[in-house]
């Protein structure tokens, strides 16, 4: 089975943009796009965002952003884990030094951070890799009992009727 798949490696980290699901007890499969950071030591701690299909496109866009004027741009998703809330931020970045421009993608969930830096070439990529995995991944299954077909107020759906 082939993957849709790209990562960007620095010295001492990295972060993987591939195709992925949510599944949930009792609903449909939807897809996903995941982005896992992580340190290249062995045995160290990784980081994984899963975006829906329209934040995948939000980043992409984010990334265009902060390639033609430097600035740093974020998404962040809030979650109740059972133990208080989590948070995590994710954010993509342009910059200046020493007359030379660069990019990053970093992620930080509590006290752990992962910082990515990328070449222009690989960071671009990573935008249209993300705009690519937000149309292939904009689905969600259907239940045998779903037949997919709208129904309006007042109008039963005939395959409800048997």
């Amino acid at each position: 089975m082939r993957i849709p798949r790209f990562t960007i490696y620095s010295r001492e980290t990295g972060v993987e943009i591939a195709a992925a699901e949510k599944r949930q007890q009792g609903k449909p499969a939807e897809g996903r796009v995941s982005l896992r950071f992580f340190r290249l030591a062995s045995g160290s701690h990784q980081i994984r965002f899963l975006a829906e299909p329209w934040e995948a496109f939000e980043l992409a866009r984010k990334v265009a952003v902060v390639h033609a004027a430097a600035g740093k741009e974020s998404l962040t998703h809030k979650f109740d884990a059972g133990e208080g809330e989590t948070v995590t931020k994710l954010s993509v970045e342009g910059y200046e030094r020493n007359g030379k421009k660069g990019f990053a993608f970093s992620i930080q969930r509590g006290e752990e951070a992962i910082n990515v830096p990328a070449p222009a070439g690989e960071f671009l990529f990573a935008a249209e890799f993300l705009k690519h995995l937000a149309l292939v991944q904009s689905w969600s299954e259907q239940g045998e009992q779903n037949t997919g077909r709208r129904v309006h107020h007042g109008e039963q759906d005939p395959a409800s009727q048997h």
